[in-house]
């Protein structure tokens, strides 16, 4: 199966993806979502699937976000629309029985932050970065984070990244919460794979089920959420200041925001 901006290898019971765009530091566009819930699919529905790691290609980004260029000229109905596009495939990823783990080899931004929340465990390189920036866009977020990341790190400290944008480091994401582990740079695929082997030693079922159990216990139903993110999200795509966000990032300069 060939895709354009996501690579697949598999080996043993582990499907490995990467998301393949370093030209844009791996910037999610909704092509990049089709063909992650793709694999999704194919993995959830293979036996001999067991587990998935998400990395990023290239040595500094695991995903800088969303592709502002495709979001440029979108309007609130297209908004909407992809917003609940990108809420099924990651709840897709919170639902499938089996584990993902996010190796974060650099940039956690927006989109890639919130693609790691919805992994399961994240392992993390010493040189990633997560963050959450859509603000400084003039947007909130469509990718789930304003649900998941509150209940991770607790809504104050999830409100200060949303509306600063500042990014925390690795270790900082661990004591978040956001991170499993932290590793040196160039162990990080050998040591997810060493995770791997652990996991693909224990009864597939019941880490299935507990893997339900536990997200019912942190999340219980998010439908209610994602409806008013993506209502929300949509809105953002009527205002002044998302295209002035939006311009001012491509042109490498200091939004200037009016609030409306």
């Amino acid at each position: 199966m060939s895709f354009k901006d996501i690579i697949v290898e598999r080996e043993n019971r582990t499907i490995l993806v990467k998301i393949n765009r370093p030209e844009v530091l791996n910037a999610l566009r909704e092509n990049t979502f089709l063909e992650l819930e793709q694999t999704l699919d194919e993995f959830s529905d293979t036996d001999e699937l067991q587990v998935m790691i998400i990395t990023g290609a290239g040595d500094r980004s695991f995903s800088a976000g969303g592709d502002i260029n495709a979001l440029l000229d979108m309007n609130s109905d297209g908004a909407a629309s992809f917003a609940a596009m990108t809420h099924r495939i990651l709840d897709k990823m919170e639902s499938t029985p089996k584990p993902i783990i996010a190796a974060v080899n650099g940039y956690a931004f927006g989109a890639g932050c919130d693609l790691t929340i919805a992994c399961d465990i994240v392992i993390a390189s010493e040189k990633a970065t997560f963050g959450e920036p859509p603000t400084g866009l003039g947007i909130t977020t469509p990718f789930g984070g304003t649900q998941r990341l509150p209940r991770i790190i607790g809504p104050k400290r999830a409100k200060q990244l949303f509306f600063t944008g500042e990014s925390v480091g690795a270790e900082e994401a661990r004591t978040l919460g956001l991170v499993s582990k932290v590793v040196k740079h160039e162990e990080l695929l050998p040591e997810t794979r060493k995770l791997v082997d652990r996991i693909l030693s224990r009864a597939p079922i019941a880490v299935g089920y507990c893997k339900r159990l536990i997200n019912f216990s942190s999340y219980g139903d998010m439908s209610e959420g994602d409806r008013l993110e993506s209502e929300l999200y949509a809105k953002c795509f009527d205002t002044e200041d998302k295209n002035e966000g939006m311009k001012a990032f491509l042109e490498k300069r200091k939004p200037v925001f009016k609030g409306r």
